[in-house]
């Protein structure tokens, strides 16, 4: 039963670990919104998928991603996120610009 008990412990530590806040990686991104407003459907979506959803799969539906849109935003501006790979600026203010103007199911 101890042996359980540490396993356990030690897996819980590992996984909340890993869903820690993230830092901020000192970089900041700032948008540039002009133009037409950004459509999900055709502008936001595709970069969620390729970008977001392989580690967010909670970003996977509109409502989803439309509810954690704040943190989204501020995740891209900061440079935090995508990790592993980047988006260039017009892709983040597809995402960022789509935000500020509501996020909008269109």
């Amino acid at each position: 039963m101890k042996k359980f008990l540490a396993v356990a412990l030690i897996s819980i530590g590992i996984w909340t670990a890993g869903c820690s806040k993230i830092s901020n990686s000192g970089s900041s991104y700032t948008p540039s919104c002009t133009g037409a407003v950004k459509s999900y459907k055709t502008d936001v979506a595709p970069l969620i998928r390729t970008y977001c959803s392989g580690c967010h799969s909670n970003f996977s539906t509109y409502a989803s991603l439309s509810a954690d849109r704040n943190n989204v935003s501020g995740q891209i501006e900061s440079g935090n996120m995508p990790r592993g790979t980047s988006m260039s600026s017009t892709q983040k203010d597809a995402i960022i610009c789509w935000i500020s103007s509501g996020a909008p199911n269109n």
